[in-house]
């Protein structure tokens, strides 16, 4: 099977068997017999030199996954000593075909042998960037500025408050001298593929996340300060103890004087998610009202049928994406999946049946679709990507 594989005739469910074998080799001898004998099919009267063993097997095992490293992993696979995971390293080296190189012997008159390195020539695979800061802003006449494409500096002023975007990036709103009472609306709308952060003109800092929104009056001019949100929001808000902060997501309203705390409500989960991690919150839903100190997360059933408060929640995971992060735990492979659509703006599709499987760990979300996926494969899931397509397979 090594000899078709240095061919390049390897079906893919040979390279698979090939690359369990060579996870399964206690010693690095027995696998360099299996090149030799490769090597020799092709190249009958010579043996294969030293120089090209050594680079095949550095090739295989320089890509060895660390503890510490790539730390998302299916539940489903094992934790492995140090010498385990080279081997593991070399089979997912096989599987995926990166790296691999192919070596032509060529003889020269009264010239001792050279090895003559070619890398082999494949097309790119298909892939998809990670997102980045992109958003839309509405204002209030309808007219609209796309944040990642507009300039640095001022970019207009709406009622008595006057529009920046720093060298940082951020949207910044800032009181200006003219006062009005008209009270003016504004909408920050991040895609797939987008996040964004604002800082309101009361000085509360808010972060969006994928496939959001946020509509908020560009002063706060009433007894309280109320904004609209979708999707998923982080806010930390301005102590103001004359004007409570007051968050509405569908029906669902959240209220705080100044505090820290997350609300994850797209339509496609489960849960409504209010998570507190400084000061306290009040959340309410149909006549329903409850109190959250730091580290407890308000949970509302999308159909209502339940507002209930779990204590001792993992804030960091329910922060990372602001952090820049996924991270799982015990997640469910669709779980994963529906981020990971919001994220690169992809549409994720399975074919036949959904594989099962359940993840823990994290990794960065500054990294293509295709590296953030590798690691499923350790747990034989497999995908491809056409386009804007992710298709997930057995």
């Amino acid at each position: 099977m090594a000899e078709r594989f240095f061919n390049q005739s390897c079906t893919d469910s040979e390279k698979e068997e090939l690359a369990r074998w060579i996870a399964g080799q206690p010693e690095d001898g027995a696998l360099r017999d299996v090149l030799e004998a490769a090597w020799k099919k092709h190249n009958a009267d010579t043996q294969m030199p030293d120089v090209v063993s050594e680079r095949i097997l550095s090739k295989l095992f320089q890509q060895q996954i660390l503890p510490g490293e790539n730390e998302l992993s299916g539940k489903v696979v094992p934790l492995y000593p140090m010498h385990v995971w080279v081997r593991i390293a070399a089979a997912i080296v096989i599987i995926l075909g990166i790296g691999f190189v192919s070596y032509s012997w060529l003889k020269r008159s009264n010239e001792a042998p050279i090895a003559v390195v070619q890398p082999v020539k494949k097309a790119k695979p298909a892939d998809v960037a990670p997102g980045g800061n992109k958003a839309i802003l509405t204002l209030g006449d309808g007219s609209t500025i796309v944040l990642d494409n507009a300039k640095n500096g001022s970019l207009g002023q709406q009622g008595n408050v006057r529009i920046v975007k720093p060298a940082s990036g951020e949207l910044v709103y800032t009181a200006a001298n003219a006062k009005t009472d008209k009270v003016v609306y504004n909408t920050v709308t991040t895609p797939n593929g987008g996040q964004f952060q604002i800082q309101l003109p009361d000085g509360t800092n808010v972060w969006l996340n994928a496939a959001s929104s946020l509509r908020f009056p560009t002063t706060f001019s009433g007894a309280e300060r109320k904004v609209t949100i979708t999707g998923e929001v982080y806010f930390e808000v301005a102590k103001d103890a004359k004007k409570p902060f007051r968050v509405q997501v569908q029906d669902m309203d959240v209220t705080v004087l100044g505090t820290h705390f997350n609300v994850m409500a797209y339509p496609g989960e489960k849960v409504i998610r209010t998570t507190l991690l400084e000061g306290k919150v009040m959340v309410k839903q149909a006549g329903r009202v409850v109190s959250l100190s730091p580290g407890q997360q308000a949970r509302l059933v999308q159909d209502r049928s339940s507002l209930n408060v779990v204590d001792e929640v993992d804030t960091d995971e329910e922060m990372a994406w602001k952090n820049g992060l996924f991270q799982f735990s015990d997640a469910s492979l669709d779980d994963v999946m529906r981020q990971v659509a919001r994220w690169y703006d992809v549409e994720v599709v399975y074919e036949g049946s959904t594989p099962t499987g359940h993840f823990t760990g994290k990794l960065s979300r500054n990294t293509n679709l295709s590296k953030m996926l590798q690691i499923f494969t350790l747990s034989d899931i497999r995908y491809r990507i056409e386009g804007k397509k992710l298709i997930v397979m057995r």
